[in-house]
């Protein structure tokens, strides 16, 4: 029985041995291929070879061809032949998950990224590094992605430049406390000074909120402090005094300093230009703060239709007074009877003259979970009933919430309906259109899955 065994097992390893060969040259490009593929680079600037036998070859200059080609497909599983490839072209080949990179010319930095990616990679020639046309200095995109922290951060990067009328909004469908770090990092915003985390405390009943365990990994990496403004209702938050017992209920006084920014009052922004107020009235505790990051937890809202970036900075950041002001469209007293499309633009307003006073040193992360047809104000707000969706950042408020309202209507899940119809009923959308109308912002983007 043992000999028979062993003649057994010895017959499997030749028959292993045998195949292995075979197995390892489908997995290689054979002398002849290459060659024809190299050859291929002379009348193209890309040539996209699959395991297939395809080949797709491109005229285009530059960084246009991956670019585009990223737009339709990866290169995953992908022999990439192209005729120059810096940390830029080498990045997109890295996100776009490509087998292998063949170049005429290849950078020493394009070498060190393409190996650190576990990319194979060959090169005809190799330099320093990619100069521009003129050779007085580094080619644009090359500088562009210097100091890159990844790869799809360089992709955000490379997008953006040539589709300046584009914004980017990145994504990942893994909600994670280490996430939110990770998708600052990317967006690539280095918020710098004092910096406030604008986020929603939550009124007391209520439980979708973003929690304090979720939010304090990244409120520490920016050493920020929590900002809220009271409440223009009556409830638990309408004061300082019940709202500081509220944030203490909840626990965000444990894992930050938290500051009532209207506690001593409001100060003035001015909105020359506004649809419906000319000025905002915010907490005056704004002026202490340099940078600001807009952390809202994305969900419907029963005034708005749909509460995130844009109502986070707008609703969010007024006083108490102001909310009132924003809600009634510059009349208070009609905080709760203005027509909708008005108190719609007045947030739109509000958001400008908070974009205009932080002077571009602001940044944005919306949070898609727990999505209920109801504002976090809301004390007894409806169950959630479409699933979570992950995470989102931009440095474009409008883009950010376009994004959000997007994914929820491309969403399988049957859910969806009731948070659709409650955007729907209230017009929801029509603060991200006055919005994008006054300037803040821009509809058009483009969504990068985080890698």
């Amino acid at each position: 029985m043992k000999k028979f065994l062993k003649v057994a097992v010895l017959g499997i390893m030749a028959f292993m041995f045998m195949i292995l060969p075979a197995y390892s040259k489908t997995e290689k490009l054979s002398k002849e291929t290459k060659s024809m593929l190299i050859e291929k680079l002379k009348t193209s600037t890309l040539v996209v070879y699959n395991k297939d036998g395809e080949t797709e070859t491109f005229e285009e200059r530059g960084l246009l061809p991956p670019l585009n080609y990223l737009d339709k497909d990866n290169f995953k599983g992908k022999y990439i032949f192209d005729r120059t490839v810096g940390r830029a072209a080498a990045y997109l080949y890295v996100y776009g998950d490509a087998e292998y990179v063949y170049a005429n010319k290849m950078s020493k930095p394009a070498k060190e990224i393409l190996k650190k990616n576990n990319i194979k990679f060959e090169a005809a020639k190799t330099v320093d590094e990619i100069q521009n046309k003129s050779n007085t200095g580094l080619c644009p995109f090359e500088e562009l992605t210097k100091n890159a922290e990844n790869a799809t951060q360089a992709y955000g990067m490379i997008y953006k430049k040539m589709h300046p009328d584009t914004a980017v909004v990145y994504f990942t469908p893994d909600i994670t406390s280490d996430n939110l770090v990770e998708m600052y990092k990317t967006i690539g915003k280095k918020l710098t000074g004092k910096t406030a985390v604008k986020l929603h405390s939550g009124e007391p009943g209520g439980h979708n909120f973003l929690q304090p365990e979720f939010v304090e990994p990244i409120v520490k990496h920016l050493k920020g402090t929590i900002v809220e403004c009271n409440t223009a209702y009556e409830g638990k938050r309408d004061t300082t005094e019940e709202h500081k017992q509220a944030i203490k209920e909840h626990g965000f006084d444990k894992i930050a300093k938290v500051d009532i920014m209207d506690e001593d009052g409001e100060m003035e922004l001015p909105v020359p230009d506004g649809k419906q107020i000319k000025v905002n009235y915010v907490g005056s505790h704004l002026k202490n703060y340099d940078s600001m990051l807009m952390l809202s937890h994305f969900k419907g809202h029963q005034m708005g239709g749909f509460g995130g970036a844009l109502k986070n900075m707008s609703i969010g950041v007024a006083s108490s007074h102001g909310k009132a002001y924003i809600h009634g469209a510059g009349k208070p007293d009609e905080m709760w009877t203005c027509e909708q499309d008005k108190f719609l633009e007045a947030m739109a307003d509000a958001d400008k003259s908070v974009m205009d006073y932080m002077k571009g040193n602001i940044t944005f992360i919306n949070v898609m979970t727990r999505m209920s047809i109801d504002c976090d104000c809301n004390n007894n707000p409806a169950k959630p009933e479409i699933a979570d969706i992950g995470i989102l950042g931009s440095d474009d408020p409008v883009a950010i919430d376009q994004a959000c309202v997007d994914l929820i209507y491309q969403s399988n899940d049957a859910g969806k309906k009731s948070l659709i119809e409650r955007i729907e009923a209230k017009h929801g959308i029509h603060t991200v259109e006055a919005a994008a109308d006054l300037g803040i912002g821009v509809r058009k983007y483009k969504l990068i899955t985080i890698k």
